[in-house]
C-alpha cells in the first residue's frame, strides 16, 4: 500500500464523520429557522456551541474506536 492510498477500512469512519457533520448542519438550520426565536442571542450561541461540541465528541469517538480496532494494521506491530 502506498502512502497516498486510503485503506478500505477507513472509509466507514470517514463516511460516518461526514454524516455527523451533515446532521449537525441540518440541526443548526432547523434550529435557526424554527426554534431560535424563543431564545436570546446568548442562548442561541450556547445551543450552537454545545451541539458542535457534542458532534465533535461523536466524531472523535468514532475515530477512537476505529483506531483502537485497526491500530495493529498501521502501528509498530505490523509484520
Amino acid at each position: 500500500m502506498s502512502n497516498t492510498e486510503v485503506p478500505r477500512s477507513m472509509v466507514a469512519p470517514a463516511v460516518g464523520s461526514i454524516v455527523c457533520l451533515i446532521a449537525w448542519l441540518v440541526f443548526i438550520l432547523y434550529f435557526a429557522l424554527y426554534w431560535s426565536n424563543d431564545f436570546s442571542v446568548f442562548q442561541n450561541v450556547i445551543v450552537t456551541v454545545v451541539s458542535l461540541i457534542i458532534t465533535g465528541l461523536v466524531i472523535g469517538l468514532v475515530w477512537i474506536v476505529w483506531g483502537a480496532t485497526h491500530s495493529w494494521k498501521f502501528g509498530e506491530w505490523k509484520q
